[in-house]
């Protein structure tokens, strides 16, 4: 469904401050799976997503989105197939706009019709029973502007936002990072509701390690621009976050090794 062959990205190439953020990175994921994806700060967790989205173009390598090379397509075409939901619940919506013109646009976007904030009376009662689903009340404050509302309100439209009509991809960015605990845990379970409602292929960011290993059917961990290891949700049975962490300690003292066998 998805498939990265050996994508590779550098910034700064040649300058004091080369990064080499992405290297001959591969992974392959089916229809249907929930991968978690974690990592340290700069392990390219962020590079990938942009990669994906088309926001960032690769240096090397290609990407097939359900069987198309969209290596090189704009990140407008892009974004009809694949949603992106941000850590800063304000990205992704209209903060001036109510919550139903904002659901009007999203609606009109990825269904490839004219921009419009006109809605029928049965996209209406859509809208509404989707929201009512959540047990936020919004569908009661459908004419409230989006800006007005809390950060685990704004998270959950711009979800409905991203899955009004179900994408093929769906990118989660630590999409609950910047909530409490409760609200996070709410949003949580909605994106799962939604996600295997309509069986939506997903990438989820997180540093939640507990998380990670119960979300979704696959973890995987990447580290210096690479994936260090992919674990299926057999393997991740009875795994710890304590675990996880000596894991990635194996892994990563292996990789090491490798690196250090390769320079002699």
């Amino acid at each position: 469904m998805l498939e990265i062959k050996k994508v590779s990205k550098c910034f700064g190439r040649g300058t004091a401050n080369e990064h080499q953020a992405l290297s001959g990175l591969e992974l392959h994921l089916l229809r249907g799976d929930f991968v978690t994806v974690l990592g340290s700060n700069g392990a390219g967790k962020s590079t990938l997503f942009n990669i994906i989205c088309g926001t960032v173009q690769p240096d090397e390598g290609r990407i097939l989105l359900d069987g198309k090379d969209i290596t090189f397509q704009p990140e407008h075409r892009r974004a009809l197939q694949i949603g992106r939901i941000f850590q800063d619940p304000m990205m992704g919506t209209a903060p001036s706009l109510t919550i139903e013109e904002n659901l009007a646009l999203a609606y009109s976007k990825q269904k490839k019709r004219s921009f419009s904030f006109a809605v029928s009376a049965g996209e209406r009662n859509d809208f509404r029973e989707r929201l009512a689903a959540f047990g936020m009340e919004l569908e009661n404050r459908m004419q409230t502007r989006v800006g007005t509302l809390s950060g685990g309100q704004r998270q959950v439209v711009t979800l409905l936002m991203a899955t009004l009509v179900p994408p093929k991809l769906l990118l989660l960015d630590e999409h609950t990072a910047a909530l409490d605990p409760a609200t996070a845990e709410k949003v949580m379970r909605i994106t799962n509701e939604i996600v295997n409602e309509n069986r939506i292929t997903t990438m989820m960011i997180t540093h939640n390690m507990d998380q990670a290993l119960v979300t979704g059917n696959r973890t995987i961990m990447m580290d210096g621009g690479g994936i260090l290891f992919d674990i299926s949700q057999k393997e991740r049975e009875g795994l710890t976050a304590a675990a996880l962490v000596e894991l990635y300690a194996e892994h990563k003292k292996q990789s090491f090794s490798n690196d250090r066998m390769l320079l002699h």
